[in-house]
């Protein structure tokens, strides 16, 4: 692995998708002219977190949201990761990420595998989910990428770090309610388990449809320790990602030796 910059964009998902467009360039904008090498977008950045505008947003594949996402890679000579949109595929959504080299070529995507399904909301009431989990890789290492209610699941996490990935994106939506509880707790646990940095950018909170939003996007390094956490107005943050620190951290605790040892 090699040190990069990530960008973090933190922005509110407004029911006019052109805005969403519009601000989403802006901001990715933002992020390169700040330096950054890797971009990443939270989850459902383009439409609302509510299973209505899951519906009314739905694109096909490789449509207006695609191909913005492709363009803006390729004009800021960047990696995006793209957060997640609705998709439709025949009569399914999916919860999808996209992720763009610095060509504006998709290398990587990634359908949202555990849906989040809890009293009183049931994303599974409009969306289908992903079966498939894997890493991407760039010239500066492998990463992994989920997508916010997977942070729940740490059995994905080591499949990460066997893949050998040393960075794990999880573009998020967490709500107020849970993510005052769990979402820092999460996105360290999920860091100190797989050993790996985590890069979680979430929607920003506003008093129109994000209000529910908790924000609040976080940098974890491999240790557990909380570089960035950005709150909850817009904006964009630059981070430095440092090869040395994910070495540094499984010289100290070679965890993967310990399960070596364990096996029968």
């Amino acid at each position: 692995m090699k040190d990069f910059k990530v960008g973090i964009v933190q922005l509110p998902a407004k029911g006019d998708k052109n805005h969403n467009l519009e601000k989403m360039e802006e901001y990715v904008n933002k992020a390169s002219e700040m330096g950054a090498d890797v971009v990443c977008l939270p989850e459902m950045w383009n439409c609302p977190y509510q299973n209505s505008y899951f519906l009314k947003f739905a694109e096909k594949e490789y449509d207006i949201s695609y191909k913005k996402m492709s363009e803006v890679a390729k004009k800021n000579k960047i990696y995006l990761v793209g957060g997640s949109i609705p998709v439709k595929i025949g009569d399914k959504i999916y919860n999808r990420s996209y992720v763009f080299n610095r060509d504006g070529e998709e290398i990587y995507r990634y359908s949202k595998v555990n849906l989040f399904d809890i009293e009183g909301f049931k994303e599974s009431d409009t969306l289908s989910g992903g079966k498939s989990l894997g890493v991407f890789e760039t010239e500066f290492g492998i990463f992994g990428l989920a997508i916010c209610f997977d942070l729940r699941f740490p059995e994905m996490f080591q499949r990460f770090r066997e893949f050998g990935a040393e960075v794990i994106f999880a573009p998020s939506t967490f709500l107020v309610k849970t993510g005052e509880k769990h979402f820092q707790l999460l996105n360290q646990a999920r860091a100190i388990d797989s050993q790996c940095y985590m890069i979680s950018p979430t929607i920003a909170r506003d008093d129109d449809l994000s209000r529910n939003a908790y924000a609040h996007s976080l940098v974890i390094e491999p240790s557990g320790e909380v570089v960035i956490d950005m709150g909850t107005e817009p904006s964009v943050e630059v981070v430095e990602i440092k090869a040395e620190k994910v070495k540094r951290e499984r010289e100290k605790f070679p965890l993967e030796k310990s399960r070596e040892n364990r096996k029968l």
